[in-house]
């Protein structure tokens, strides 16, 4: 047997090719997800490889299936298969005539020798043993197919296009405008508003504004010494009412990824900048600076809501692949998956919903593959997950040597960096409570020898 890609109406399957199968099967599920009708036969049934008879829903009519290049043809029998979508036996191999099955290869070749077709298994292209960023070599197979969906990867030119979603600021009652003074600036820092402005005014990211509104613009500088463009809605903010919208819990995330074993991690390109502003609420972002006053089109960095609908929006567009192998925090998409074949089906899945609802991707910060991966402030791999970071594992030793000083209820502390890992440890909790044990007759100021307990406590974290 070997597996190939197969494509069914809009539908992308695995396609198993059994030459032990005497019929060709469809899973029931995908039958129904891409309209295949079903001929009903009550009380048909099939004799599947351990002897057993599962009943099967149906029959269905020759439906039109794409491999590679070719198209076939084929009628099915309704079967709730376990981990493929078709399975294509000896009715329909005996339709291609001599085949030369290669099994060191995983290949099926048929045809005449001047134009042979050769068909490899998806299974034949190794998984990366280790993380890889995306400019190493993630397989053939997955370098084929992010190839397909280059155009994830590029610059956006323009807005986005309209959405039943966009994002809305709804003022608490007897508010009419919020408007504050602008910041001065240094002149290296006014060179660099103006690029940043001319930038956006040129992609569409902004607009000259008249309105009655109006926040302060200002620069962050970054690590690598670049200017990050920033409003102060902070005033704004004050006034808008918040949005209730669910925020993912991080560690409730991680529940689902039990069994997952090969990963890939999606990071969007200026996502909010992919969500437009509720053309009522345009005026409400506008912004100050030394050339004047602008708003912004797009849904902009600073708003207090908006990290509510940014993961609305995400929620809507990866809606049906939610908890079955897709987690969603932000900008922060996570595919995950028990096989490499079934990775590369969801990867595909995953990226195509993405480019139909013209979002795009950031590939520097994609990672594709992985059978271990950062994620959330955790090292993802099978099959468990490592709550240890550097910068966080930094930060514990830091905090580890030496005594501190600190009120009785300032033990507590000791207890957020232990909660930041799951699952407790009973020996954990024994040298918290050496950590946190009041001294019996003490001041209400004591010293804490936290170092010794905490370091050796790294462990059992």
């Amino acid at each position: 047997t070997i597996k190939v890609w197969a494509r069914l109406g809009s539908q992308e399957l695995v396609a198993l090719l059994d030459s032990g199968s005497t019929h060709n099967f469809i899973n029931d599920a995908i039958a129904h997800q891409a309209g295949v009708p079903l001929q009903r036969r009550p009380g048909l049934s099939v004799a599947v490889a351990n002897g057993d008879r599962v009943p099967s829903p149906g029959r269905c009519p020759p439906q039109r299936v794409s491999i590679g290049s070719h198209e076939f043809d084929i009628d099915f029998y309704a079967l709730p298969l376990g981990g493929y979508d078709i399975v294509l036996g000896a009715q329909w191999l005996g339709t291609l005539g001599p085949t030369l099955w290669d099994f060191s290869r995983q290949s099926l070749a048929f045809g005449p020798a001047h134009d042979r077709v050769t068909w490899t298994s998806i299974d034949a292209a190794p998984a990366p043993a280790h993380a890889a960023a995306i400019d190493g070599q993630p397989g053939d197979l997955m370098t084929d197919l992010l190839d397909v969906f280059k155009d994830l990867f590029t610059e956006p030119h323009g807005l986005s296009p309209e959405r039943h979603l966009c994002h809305r600021i709804r003022l608490e009652a007897g508010v009419s405008a919020v408007a504050v003074g602008p910041y001065r600036y240094a002149h290296i820092q006014k060179d660099e508003l103006e690029r940043q402005c001319d930038d956006m005014l040129r992609h569409g990211v902004i607009r000259p504004s008249s309105s009655a509104f109006s926040s302060p613009a200002l620069l962050i500088k970054k690590r690598d010494g670049s200017w990050r463009f920033c409003v102060d809605y902070r005033a704004l903010n004050d006034k808008t009412i918040k949005d209730k919208f669910p925020i993912p819990v991080a560690e409730e995330l991680f529940d689902e990824l039990r069994g997952a074993k090969f990963f890939t991690k999606l990071d969007m390109r200026s996502g909010y900048h992919q969500v437009l502003m509720h053309p009522d609420d345009v005026h409400k972002t506008a912004f100050r600076t030394h050339q004047g006053l602008f708003e912004f089109l797009v849904m902009p960095f600073g708003l207090t809501n908006a990290p509510a609908t940014f993961q609305a929006l995400m929620n809507d567009v990866l809606l049906p692949f939610l908890r079955r192998f897709v987690l969603v925090f932000f900008d922060d998409i996570l595919i995950y998956s028990s096989s490499w074949s079934e990775h590369l089906r969801h990867v595909r899945t995953v990226l195509q919903t993405l480019q139909d609802h013209c979002l795009h991707l950031k590939r520097s910060k994609c990672e594709f593959g992985l059978t271990s991966v950062a994620y959330l402030g955790h090292v993802l791999s099978s099959p468990s997950t490592s709550g240890f970071q550097p910068r966080l594992h930094r930060r514990m030793r830091r905090v580890g040597y030496g005594p501190w000083r600190r009120a009785p209820p300032g033990r507590r502390s000791s207890r957020v960096l232990q909660h930041a890992h799951r699952p407790p440890s009973r020996q954990a909790s024994r040298l918290r409570a050496r950590i946190d044990r009041p001294r019996q007759g003490g001041p209400s100021l004591v010293t804490v020898p936290l170092g010794p307990p905490l370091h050796h406590s790294h462990g059992p974290l």
